[in-house]
């Protein structure tokens, strides 16, 4: 327990796990009932608003210090614990849900609109290169003049809730459009950034040895441009092979789910006997438990493609 209420600073990247968890069961129960892209977004974006404790918390069972070891280390263990609690809900966390809400419904209907009308003289390497500088730009002004983002951060200073948002959605969007002009193919990396995310908490310390071992190793250098070349390579190899790694560890019960279906529906299947009464064996229903379970958390199931298709112009 006296680790388990400091994980947080070794390991924290899971907060992202959970938030896709959350806004996936949302999506789920939100098409089962039929309610509306629109509503989904507002209903969603509702709970960001809702009065909080202290700096945006609520449910934080690791306050009661009273409670048994064994509780606590297991909320710590799945909700993050930086030695001063372990809550359940946080309005930054509840941010970045909301824009994945919104995304989710909107964002392929808008970006469809928006690639028709954009003008040809627009799609060449030099507005590339506009955009790429531009996403740049608006990084290091934000680091002058903002840094740290409060809603995002820690979930208060609604105030710049405009500013900051804003700013995450047209900065990453302007990168994307650079790249686009990149003449390789980079679909290795870009496909699975999600476990370089999530893992690279895990290395981090470990890497900054590393880092500081190159240094006493390159002294020589005069220029020190051999250790940044280096420590880009260090880079490159975690985004290569480490993080990928991660990556489909995370991705595996979605890779297994369709071969899991698809061998059990190879299974013979037993005689039935007509006069008796179908019953489903604890076996059976804990199968379809966990593969309901895993359709929603892996995205293996169809919610949302239906509403989807509808809105995407192809």
């Amino acid at each position: 327990w006296d680790y388990m209420r400091l994980n947080s600073d070794t390991s924290d990247h899971r907060w992202y796990l959970l938030m896709i968890l959350q806004t996936r069961i949302f999506l789920q129960i939100g098409e089962v009932i039929g309610a509306p892209g629109w509503a989904q977004v507002i209903i969603y974006g509702a709970t960001c608003a809702i009065p909080m404790e202290g700096s945006g918390y609520l449910f934080d069972f690791c306050q009661d210090r009273d409670q048994q070891p064994y509780a606590l280390y297991v909320f710590s263990w799945v909700f993050r614990n930086w030695g001063k609690g372990c809550p359940i809900v946080l309005r930054w966390v509840q941010m970045y849900g909301f824009f994945y809400v919104f995304c989710f419904h909107f964002l392929r209907p808008f970006v469809a609109f928006i690639t028709k009308r954009i003008p040809a003289r627009c799609r060449t390497n030099t507005w590339a290169a506009i955009a790429f500088s531009a996403s740049q730009m608006i990084g290091v002004l934000m680091a002058l003049f903002h840094y740290p983002n409060l809603v995002l951060e820690s979930g208060t200073g609604l105030q710049w809730a405009w500013l900051e948002m804003s700013v995450a959605f047209i900065q990453p969007a302007l990168i994307a459009l650079s790249m686009a002009a990149v003449p390789f193919n980079l679909a290795w990396w870009g496909n699975t950034t999600l476990g370089c995310y999530v893992f690279h908490f895990y290395f981090k310390d470990q890497v900054g040895i590393w880092a500081w071992s190159l240094c006493d190793f390159v002294t020589w250098d005069p220029t020190g441009f051999l250790l940044f070349f280096l420590i880009l390579g260090l880079c490159a190899i975690f985004t290569t092979i480490l993080g990928p790694a991660g990556h489909y560890f995370l991705l595996t019960p979605a890779l297994l789910h369709p071969r899991i279906v698809k061998a059990m529906a190879a299974m013979p299947k037993p005689a039935v006997d007509l006069g008796a009464r179908p019953r489903s064996s604890p076996f059976a229903v804990v199968v379809a438990s966990l593969r309901a379970c895993i359709e929603i958390v892996a995205g293996g199931s169809k919610f949302g493609e239906s509403s989807n298709r509808k809105k995407v112009v192809k």
